[in-house]
């Protein structure tokens, strides 16, 4: 019976040509690999889509599962799949990877990635990625978190790295570094090595370095670039 089912969604998605509807949205979609599912790419889904290897569509709201799903413009609710792509999202999602223009809410995977800008979480394995941060981006695995822009926390739980130009708030890398080529304004914790171009909060770690110093750096080297103390061993500090 199951098999019948499925040979006769196959003819239709195969047979049915897109002038056939006179809609362009469906509460379900079922896809193989497009253009072979239920409904043409054109349309619209919303409540769930169910790829069985690759499906795409160009707006989706609801639940979208499968192997590969791709939304070509705007995804709100949720994805879980091998590879999650869309452009605009709102909700979260769960995958080996997961891509999108912009990003509003969680994105969970190895590897993790809001081209323009993420605002609120990015928990990843290998590397968290994205133009903009207005959140946190949480690392748990190899690699670490890269940014141009963060308003938040980039956090490094295990062994790796945090980058970005400029930071408003926390980077802290356990067992790793943090590298900012610009700006800090808050606090850079690592086990091993901080470094920030103009520095105006706290630097806590084994080496701590900075071109201008606006705070307190706290290690067992301490270097300034520019200022009255260039070297200090435990503590340094400029106001």
């Amino acid at each position: 019976m199951k098999k019948s089912v499925l040979f006769v969604l196959l003819v239709l998605m195969i047979l049915l040509p897109s002038q056939a509807f006179s809609w362009t949205w469906t509460p379900f979609q079922l896809s193989l690999w497009e253009p072979v599912q239920l409904f043409p790419e054109k349309f619209d889904v919303y409540g769930m889509r169910l790829n069985l290897a690759y499906g795409r569509n160009q707006n989706l709201t609801g639940l979208d599962i499968g192997g590969v799903n791709v939304v070509a413009q705007s995804q709100t609710g949720g994805q879980l799949g091998l590879i999650n792509l869309s452009g605009d999202s709102l909700g979260g999602c769960a995958g080996v990877m997961n891509y999108a223009n912009r990003y509003r809410g969680v994105q969970f995977g190895l590897l993790n990635t809001a081209q323009n800008f993420v605002s609120g979480l990015q928990a990843g394995g290998l590397m968290n990625l994205s133009d903009h941060v207005k959140g946190v981006q949480v690392h748990f695995g190899i690699f670490g978190n890269g940014a141009v822009q963060v308003d938040g926390a980039q956090l490094v739980l295990l062994a790796g790295y945090n980058l970005t130009d400029d930071i408003n708030g926390l980077q802290m890398a356990m067992f790793g570094f943090n590298y900012t080529t610009e700006n800090v304004h808050g606090v850079q914790f690592a086990m091993f090595y901080n470094y920030a171009k103009n520095l105006n909060g706290l630097q806590f770690g084994l080496v701590n370095a900075c071109e201008r110093l606006s705070g307190v750096q706290i290690g067992l080297v301490n270097v300034v670039g520019k200022g009255k103390m260039t070297y200090m061993p435990v503590m340094n500090f400029n106001f």
